[in-house]
């Protein structure tokens, strides 16, 4: 109603100018609806709100159906030699073997002369010479008699030992047994003994280590006197 009233108050040349106008607002229009409608097209709704947000990721290049690669695993990690030194191994020492001694067997004393022996006689034997402190000494002894001094043994080679001009009984003894004996007594009883040298001299019981003993006969011989 109101653009009926606005159109009559117009002139003649001013609705032309007015009509022109109309017109050209009505093809521009018209022209411009078909661009609209192919930008709507190739547009689609939300595309505004897709140019702000993050892009999305790149296409992956393989086939399709390949599976996306995974990172690698990681390898396990190699150890690292330790810089501290290690102790140098322990040697067991080898035992100290002591060196070989070679011993001297021991020769047991023995009466080694013989058995059938006049008045006066050497006598000899073997065993080894005693240690420091004792003395190996010679007695004479009648069957079922006391034992009588004679003398120290002597050692003129090792293991070896002499007595000479052992006095066995006298000249009423022929035909007799005797017995020869050897003690070994300390140095102390033996330099008591010698100071009865010469003569018969009776001891009851010697004080000592009885070595070896012998039984002899006697000749009527006199012997080495």
């Amino acid at each position: 109603m109101r653009m009926r009233r606005w159109w009559r108050t117009l002139k003649p040349a001013e609705q032309v100018v007015a009509l022109g106008a109309l017109v050209t607002l009505v093809v521009g229009v018209i022209a411009a609806v078909p661009a609209y409608l192919t930008a709507a097209k190739e547009t689609p709704a939300g595309s505004d709100s897709a140019a702000n947000s993050t892009p999305p990721p790149e296409p992956t290049t393989g086939p399709p159906g390949t599976p996306e690669p995974t990172d690698p695993p990681t390898p396990p990690a190699t150890p690292t030699a330790s810089t501290t030194p290690s102790p140098p191994p322990t040697r067991t020492p080898r035992p100290t073997v002591a060196p070989t001694v070679t011993r001297t067997p021991t020769v047991r004393f023995a009466i080694t002369s013989a058995t059938v022996v006049p008045n006066c006689s050497d006598v000899f034997g073997t065993g080894d010479e005693p240690p420091a402190g004792r003395t190996a000494v010679l007695f004479v002894r009648p069957a079922g008699g006391s034992y009588f001094y004679e003398q120290p043994l002597r050692f003129p080679t090792p293991h070896n030992w002499r007595a000479n001009r052992v006095v066995v009984g006298d000249e009423r003894s022929p035909g007799q047994r005797f017995e020869l004996h050897v003690f070994l007594v300390s140095d102390a009883y033996a330099r008591e003994l010698t100071t009865h040298d010469g003569t018969p001299y009776p001891v009851p019981d010697v004080p000592g280590e009885p070595l070896t003993s012998a039984a002899v006969t006697r000749t009527d011989e006199i012997g080495n006197c």
